[in-house]
């Protein structure tokens, strides 16, 4: 009796809730079974039951098309999902619940399209995922917690489209591995192939490797066939007819008299392959000796603009610490001698690893332990006004954090930033913080 009643009063909501049917109907509604019925062309209320005599199905057809309220319940009586339709699209709230009675889930649906906020729930009441949609298409911020409610993810969509607003990982268990510290990658102009480097956790050796993109995604990485020494810092000039890197690699004068002494060196594509390499130069590259004290002779994070000059980092001429240096180059092909570009290079900190903003006026670098810094170490930015730059500002919270940030970076197109940072969490077998590569947006970097 209990359920018939349950019934009757659903009908007598189903009649108030959709008038346009009613009207189309001049009698009471008949009530049937789905089996019973032809569906394609049924009028009437599709009820049905389960063999405790409890409610299992309780919809409306108009002329075999659903209309106004669909209920179905759980075997112990528990409603399962309640949802609104017209004319066989989805029109309106929808709700799914648990076989405890907790909510599971919630929408709304215009013409079978989803609008508005959409929320689901861990069966404990938590709320598990928050999104918001447009025309069928997530729109805004999108979150999932844990069920203590801990905040797991959190993104962004744009018509439907996830968009990088903060760092993550770049290529997770592709280019960033559990058992390597990754850092500095760099592009050819197409952005299909990237260079970049990696320390093995297992032999501590340090490689530049390169991989390929295709329609597929990232393949995986493979030791580029130049790389035969404790190389790092791979970086394409905009033509992509030559790379730079920095290595420990003995300077063929045989100068070279310390196993740690870092210089730069460069290989020349040639047939789509890359040619021997060869070292800069000793107007830039400097031989470690004996006595010296790091970060003495040693040249390293090499990089070049729009016209060919040429970026890096070595000791500076006041301290013991590390400044940025620029080297412009000749008509003949050789460099002139380097300069320090204060600002932003300190006297006080070690800025390492220059990299320019496509458009040669933003120099973003790394730097330790300033006094506005967020961690160990961070990146900052200077802009070009005129012939100086202008002192560094931190890049903010979003880019930097508690852990720390280097080896800055732009896609080819400068849709995306990279960087390496150690923010993970994740140790080596010594306890040492792993390195990840990480990208985001440009868009979203804080530059004023």
């Amino acid at each position: 009796m209990k359920n018939i009643l349950t019934i009757t009063l659903f009908l007598i909501a189903l009649i108030t809730y959709n008038t346009s049917a009613v009207a189309q109907i001049q009698e009471l509604l008949k009530v049937s079974k789905e089996s019973d019925v032809d569906i394609k062309t049924y009028t009437g209320i599709i009820s049905e039951q389960y063999a405790n005599g409890s409610p299992a199905l309780w919809k409306t057809l108009v002329n075999g098309k659903t209309e106004g309220l669909w209920l179905e319940w759980y075997p112990n009586g528990v409603l399962r999902y309640r949802a609104y339709w017209k004319n066989s699209l989805g029109n309106g709230r929808w709700e799914y619940f648990y076989p405890n009675g907790q909510l599971r889930s919630e929408s709304f649906y215009i013409n079978d399209i989803t609008q508005g906020i959409y929320k689901s729930y861990h069966e404990n009441g938590q709320l598990k995922y928050d999104a918001t949609y447009i025309d069928g298409k997530k729109e805004g911020l999108e979150f999932t917690y844990d069920v203590n409610g801990v905040t797991l993810s959190r993104k962004r969509y744009e018509k439907g489209i996830h968009v990088i607003d903060e760092p993550i990982i770049f290529q997770e268990g592709v280019l960033s591995i559990a058992k390597g510290n990754e850092w500095g990658i760099h592009f050819m102009p197409d952005g299909n192939t990237a260079y970049f480097t990696r320390r093995d956790l297992d032999t501590g050796k340090k490689r530049i490797y390169a991989t390929t993109k295709t329609e597929n995604g990232w393949n995986t990485p493979a030791i580029a066939p130049f790389s035969t020494d404790e190389d790092e810092a791979a970086f394409v000039n905009k033509e992509g007819s030559k790379l730079f890197f920095a290595s420990y690699r003995p300077l063929p004068d045989g100068s070279t008299s310390q196993k740690m002494d870092m210089n730069i060196w460069y290989v020349d594509k040639i047939n789509d392959t890359w040619s021997t390499p060869k070292p800069l130069s000793n107007v830039i590259n400097k031989s470690m000796k004996e006595d010296n004290i790091w970060p003495a002779n040693y040249e390293a994070g090499p990089m070049t603009d729009g016209e060919g000059n040429l970026y890096f980092w070595t000791k500076g001429s006041n301290s013991k610490a590390t400044n940025l240096f620029m080297a412009t180059l000749k008509n003949n092909g050789t460099y002139n001698k380097p300069v320090e570009l204060i600002p932003p290079s300190s006297n006080t900190n070690y800025d390492t690893s220059p990299h320019l903003s496509l458009d040669g006026t933003i120099l973003f670098f790394g730097s330790d332990d300033r006094y506005d810094g967020y961690g160990g170490s961070d990146i900052y930015y200077s802009k070009k006004v005129g012939n100086t730059w202008s002192t560094p500002k931190n890049m903010g919270p979003i880019v930097n954090s508690y852990q720390s940030e280097g080896s800055p970076s732009f896609s080819p197109d400068g849709k995306y930033f990279y960087f390496s940072s150690n923010r993970s969490g994740k140790v080596d077998a010594n306890g040492e913080s792993i390195w990840d590569l990480y990208y985001m947006e440009s868009k979203y970097l804080m530059i004023e």
